[in-house]
């Protein structure tokens, strides 16, 4: 059995501290796992098919819309004050520091980097957000000429000028901006979308619920092992949180809400005309509140209205 935390592996020293954290956890729970590299560029969906997956980091929504059922384990909890002490985060729509924009609707009919559509922070929850400036049947951004699978491509076409505005992972960034700020300084955020639930750990359907629960119960514990705390101070993360899987299953009406409205992120001819308002920043609902979803389902905590970066001209 493996553990494996590639998706927020963002710098050495967060790859190191996922390890000797997902291995105290293991050694808590009285299971032996073998953490396992899966790097770039090895498709992400490999990993979470195999079939020996014990505590894995797993996007929410190829999570909430497998055709198996994984086993939830917990979700991080970053320790940031925007994330009010509770398992979510958000996507950032970034720029060159020096780009002239300063609204978010100023990059409309450029060029956007953004992730494959399984990815909810890289695909999902920004289509959902633009909807909120009226977008309706098409695409406000183009497309870049080479894909961006990975929140590190996206930003690297960013910061090179192969695309004006990407859009990344909170958490990811957050990571970067405390481990690798050199690389985050050439960068600007312009917009923060609504909170979504953080991708989980999860094993896989064949592995015993029985280990799977002790795993689940030391992930939970971590806070209070001395021996975590170094790692858990390096990740920015406060906790672990139990997580159920309707806390996911929000992710995938979005997603429809958005194919059924016929919004896509980029096209080779964005239209302007398909806004059902003029192109303005959806300044009447705060960015952490759905389209038209009220948070009725909470991730198995109640929400709180969370703090907007500091760089978000919206907050």
């Amino acid at each position: 059995m493996i553990a494996n935390a590639r998706m927020y592996s963002v710098s050495p020293q967060a790859g190191a501290a996922w390890r000797t954290l997902l291995m105290r956890v293991a050694q808590r729970a009285g299971v032996e796992l073998a953490y396992v590299e899966h790097d770039v560029p090895a498709p992400i969906r490999a990993l979470w098919e195999r079939d020996d997956c014990a505590c894995v980091l797993m996007c929410g929504y190829p999570f909430a819309t497998a055709p198996v059922r994984y086993r939830l384990l917990a979700a991080p909890v970053p320790d940031l004050p925007r994330y009010g002490g509770l398992p979510r985060y958000f996507s950032e729509f970034i720029v060159r520091a020096d780009s002239p924009c300063v609204s978010l609707a100023q990059t409309f009919g450029t060029r956007l980097a953004c992730m494959l559509p399984e990815s909810n922070s890289g695909y999902n929850a920004p289509r959902r957000y633009l909807m909120e400036f009226g977008l309706v049947d098409g695409a406000l951004y183009l497309p870049t000429e080479a894909a961006t699978p990975t929140p590190q491509d996206v930003i690297d076409a960013v910061i090179a000028g192969r695309a004006e505005v990407g859009v990344v992972d909170s958490y990811v960034l957050d990571l970067l901006r405390l481990h690798v700020p050199g690389r985050i300084a050439a960068l600007r955020t312009l917009a923060v979308t609504q909170s979504s639930p953080i991708p989980p750990l999860v094993a896989s359907p064949g592995i015993d619920e029985e280990i799977a629960a002790r795993l689940r119960g030391a992930l939970l514990d971590a806070h209070r092992d001395p021996d975590c705390a170094e790692a858990l101070a390096t990740l920015r993360l406060a906790r672990f949180a139990a997580v159920e899987p309707g806390d996911y299953r929000r992710l995938v009406r979005w997603a429809r809400e958005a194919d059924h409205a016929g919004v896509a992120l980029t096209a080779a001819t964005p239209v302007a005309q398909g806004l059902s308002s003029p192109l303005s920043e959806p300044s009447s609902r705060p960015s952490s509140q759905p389209l038209s979803e009220p948070l009725s389902e909470p991730l198995s905590e109640p929400l709180s209205k969370p703090l907007p970066h500091p760089s978000d001209p919206l907050a």
